[in-house]
C-alpha cells in the first residue's frame, strides 16, 4: 500500500544563521535544481508501506513511522540534500515509514509545519539544524508525548522529549584543513584559503579547525578568510571566491549554498575547492563534472548514517531524551570524502599522511581547540595569527 504525501515548499531562499544551503536562484553556471533526491521530488513523493519488520517497536503495532522536517530547501547539493537522502536508507535499512516535509526558509512556518506533523501521530519526528530551535522547544512543550531528534544542533539544554545530536566540526574540518594545506604544499604555496557564509560562531568553528589542521601540516601557513554574508547568494560568493583565488590556489568554502559560487569561481580560475556537509563532489558530478573536478574533498557530516544509527536506538529505546550528545570521527558521525577526485587530486603520500592524522584523532592524540564554549576573542586570535 503506498501513501501519497505533498511535500510542501513554503520558502525559496536561505535565511542565515548556520551552515546550510538552500535552492534560491543561482548564477546561470550553476545549476542548485533538486534533482539528486532520487525518485522523488520536493513537489510530491510516495512512501511505500515499510516491510513487517520494521513493525517491532511502532505505535500500536504497526510501521513504525517517522516524519522528517526539513527546514530549508533542497538543491543545495550540500546540508539539506544530505538530510533528504536519510530517507532511503531509512527504509530500506531499518524497514520505516518515512514522510518529509521541506518547510521553507521562512522560520515562521517552522512552528505550524511541526503542529501538522504531530498531529499525523509520527512515532518519531526528525529535523536538523538550528534555525528551527524556537519552533522546536514551543512545540514539544505542547506536545510533551510526541518524541523528536534533530540530527545536528547545539541546543545544550532540549526539552524532555527532544533528543540532540552534535558534531564534532572541528575535526572534520581538521582534516579539510590538512587536505588544503598538503595540496598547497604540492604547488609550492604557503597560503590556502577560506569562505565562511556568515562570521559567526557556527562558521567560525569549522575556521579553527580548518587552521588549526593546515598548521599541522605547515605551522607557517597563512589563511586568507573572507565571509558572504549569506548562505544562498551564489554570485557573491563566486565574487569572494575570484577575489581570494587572486593569491592562494585552495579555498574551502564553508558557506552553504554560496559556496557553489566558490567552487565555480575555481572552476574559472583552475585552482581548487573543498566542499561542506556533503561530498559535493559526487554531488555535482554527473551535473557540473566540471566542478566536481575541482574539489579536493569535501568536510561531510554522514547526516544519512546518522539518522540510521539514531532512529535505530529510538526504535529500540535507547535515546537519551531531553540530552545532547556529540560524535566525531571516531563513530562515523564526521570525516572527509575520499573518493575518485580525492584520489586524482592528492597524491599518494598526501593522502597517507591524512590518514596518519586521522588516527591520531581517534586515538585522542590531536590537540584542537574545542567547538564547545570557544569565544570571540579566542576566534580572532587564532584568525589574526595567521592573516597574510
Amino acid at each position: 500500500m503506498k501513501r501519497k504525501v505533498i511535500a510542501t515548499v513554503l520558502a525559496f531562499c536561505m535565511t542565515a544563521g548556520l551552515l546550510v544551503g538552500c535552492g534560491a536562484p543561482e548564477p546561470d553556471e550553476v545549476e542548485t535544481t533538486a534533482e539528486a533526491p532520487a525518485e522523488e521530488t520536493a513537489a510530491e513523493a510516495e512512501t511505500e508501506e515499510a516491510p513487517e519488520a520494521a513493525a517491532e517497536g511502532a505505535a500500536e503495532g504497526g510501521t513504525y513511522r517517522v516524519g522528517l522536517m526539513i527546514p530549508g530547501t533542497l538543491g543545495d547539493k550540500s546540508f539539506f540534500d544530505a538530510a533528504f537522502a536519510s530517507i532511503e536508507p531509512l527504509k530500506s535499512e531499518l524497514g520505516v515509514e518515512v514522510e518529509y516535509v521541506e518547510a521553507g526558509t521562512d522560520t515562521s512556518k517552522y512552528y505550524p509545519a511541526l503542529v501538522d506533523m504531530c498531529k499525523k501521530d509520527y512515532d518519531l519526528i526528525l529535523t536538523i539544524s538550528s534555525n528551527n530551535d524556537d519552533a522546536l522547544v514551543q512545540v514539544a512543550e505542547e506536545y510533551p508525548d510526541q518524541k523528536f531528534i534533530n540530527l545536528d544542533d547545539e541546543m545544550a539544554e532540549p526539552p524532555a522529549n527532544v533528543y540532540i545530536m552534535g558534531t564534532k566540526n572541528n575535526e572534520m574540518c581538521y582534516l579539510a584543513g590538512a587536505a588544503a594545506a598538503l595540496k598547497a604544499e604540492e604547488l609550492g604555496e604557503d597560503a590556502i584559503g577560506f569562505v565562511g557564509g556568515m562570521d559567526i560562531p557556527g562558521i567560525n568553528e569549522f575556521l579553527v579547525g580548518y587552521i588549526e589542521g593546515a598548521q599541522a601540516i605547515n605551522p607557517d601557513i597563512k589563511v586568507a578568510t573572507s565571509y558572504v554574508g549569506s548562505f544562498t547568494d551564489t554570485a557573491k560568493g563566486k565574487e569572494n571566491g575570484l577575489l581570494l583565488y587572486n593569491d592562494v590556489s585552495v579555498v574551502f568554502a564553508a558557506a552553504g549554498q554560496s559556496g557553489l559560487g566558490v567552487i565555480d569561481a575555481a572552476v574559472q580560475q583552475g585552482k581548487f575547492a573543498i566542499g561542506v556537509d556533503s561530498d559535493q563532489a559526487e554531488a555535482l558530478k554527473d551535473t557540473k563534472p566540471e566542478m566536481a573536478n575541482v574539489i579536493i574533498t569535501s568536510a561531510i557530516k554522514n547526516i544519512p548514517q546518522n539518522a540510521v544509527n539514531v532512529v535505530d536506538r529510538a526504535m529500540k529505546g535507547d535515546v537519551n531524551y531531553g540530552k545532547r550528545e556529540v560524535f566525531g570521527i571516531e563513530t562515523g558521525a564526521v570525516g572527509i570524502a575520499e573518493n575518485e577526485f580525492y584520489e586524482k587530486l592528492l597524491s599518494d603520500d598526501a593522502r597517507a599522511r591524512i590518514e596518519e592524522l586521522k588516527e591520531q584523532v581517534v586515538k585522542g592524540e590531536v590537540t584542537m581547540t574545542p567547538n564547545e564554549g570557544i569565544t570571540t576573542d579566542k576566534i580572532n586570535e587564532i584568525r589574526d595569527a595567521v592573516r597574510p
